[in-house]
């Protein structure tokens, strides 16, 4: 088993995750465009990553860079485009990074032309959900592929996957995200082009406020939620797939550190919400009022493996309402937390905001 890790840019990161069965870290430097907007994330300049890719390198520890933003605004296809990703791609190979995760398909085939020494990894944003796609993008040169989250509990699509490419397949283990979500493509626009929408003043994560609505509304949707618990990764190691992914790049090294070791251990005996991105961190509301005993669900996924395809709706299927109501924990301020957020809702999606700048 391998875990992906945020890479926190403190050496004594590394240090503590030297022992645990890391496969890379991944990250990127202040300013460069992806799939989170720039607030929320470290801003190491170019020369602090060349010294902790090498402090990596020396424990053991290979590093990808994350330019997984799903659209640049065809900037990719201008000179002044084709010149800084020729210039930010060559630094990264030279500097010894392993790979570069990407979605862009044009900026696949170019880095894998441009730059062979360098991995090339496909993004969870490239939403890699059938067989016919993972042999596309590995015939286009990618070495990794980052499995979407929403096919986590497919579980004869992952054998077939796993059957019929060669390349490292990777899950993402511990994000909160609705099953299936209808806005998801929508959110990873949205996010792609953050950065655009702070130097206009503002940026409203709208999909994410909807989202923790949902959830926090229906606690069955966050059992639903697609994400693997430490204790189920040897469901997929035993057809093959031993790569999982840990999110949280943009959380603290407190957080991170958790999240892997919990991992590492396969065993967590605390909350499922301290483990899993989305399920606790909407500002300025806070946590979610709805607490899942990681513990609790020991033999929830096994249902999983023996139904077909959660694609077809729940129908008469209620596993998860059921565990919803007899295993989570709903504290008192939950009608309340969901009121703040029907507020704000209503106020976006009727028009009654401005940015800062008023444009």
């Amino acid at each position: 088993m391998k875990l992906i890790a945020p890479a926190v840019f403190d050496a004594a990161f590394l240090e503590t995750i030297a022992p645990l069965p890391i496969g890379h870290l991944y990250g990127a430097l202040g300013g460069d465009v992806g799939l989170r907007a720039n607030q929320w994330l470290p801003q190491p300049k170019i020369e602090d990553l060349a010294a902790y890719v090498e402090g990596a390198r020396t424990r053991g520890i290979s590093v990808f860079y994350c330019l997984n933003v799903a659209c640049l605004g065809n900037r990719e296809f201008t000179a002044e485009g084709q010149r800084w990703l020729v210039e930010r791609l060559g630094s990264l190979q030279d500097m010894g990074l392993e790979g570069i995760v990407l979605s862009n398909p044009y900026l696949i085939a170019f880095a894998h032309r441009r730059f062979p020494r360098l991995r090339i990894a496909v993004s969870t944003a490239a939403a890699i959900d059938s067989v016919d796609k993972a042999q596309f993008y590995a015939a286009q040169g990618a070495s990794v592929l980052y499995l979407p989250e929403f096919i986590n509990r497919d579980f004869p699509l992952l054998r077939q996957i796993r059957r019929r490419v060669n390349a490292d397949l990777v899950l993402l283990a511990n994000v909160g995200c609705l099953l299936q979500c209808p806005i998801r493509q929508y959110h990873i626009n949205l996010v792609s082009h953050s950065n655009e929408s702070l130097e206009l003043g503002t940026y409203v994560d709208y999909p994410l406020m909807w989202c923790s609505q949902e959830k926090a509304r229906d606690a069955g949707q966050m059992l639903k939620s697609p994400w693997i618990r430490p204790e189920d990764l040897e469901v997929y190691e035993s057809f093959g797939i031993d790569q999982f992914k840990i999110a949280g790049r943009e959380m603290d090294r407190p957080w991170v550190e958790r999240a892997v070791a919990a991992y590492a251990a396969r065993r967590y005996d605390g909350e499922l919400n301290d483990l899993i991105l989305g399920f606790d961190h909407l500002e300025p509301y806070g946590r979610l009022p709805v607490r899942i005993p990681n513990r609790a669900l020991d033999g929830f996924i096994e249902f999983f493996r023996k139904k077909t395809d959660c694609r077809m709706g729940c129908r008469d299927c209620r596993l998860c309402d059921d565990y919803a109501r007899d295993r989570i924990e709903v504290e008192a301020g939950r009608d309340a937390f969901v009121d703040r957020i029907d507020r704000a809702i209503a106020r976006f999606e009727g028009g009654a905001f401005r940015t800062i700048s008023g444009k």
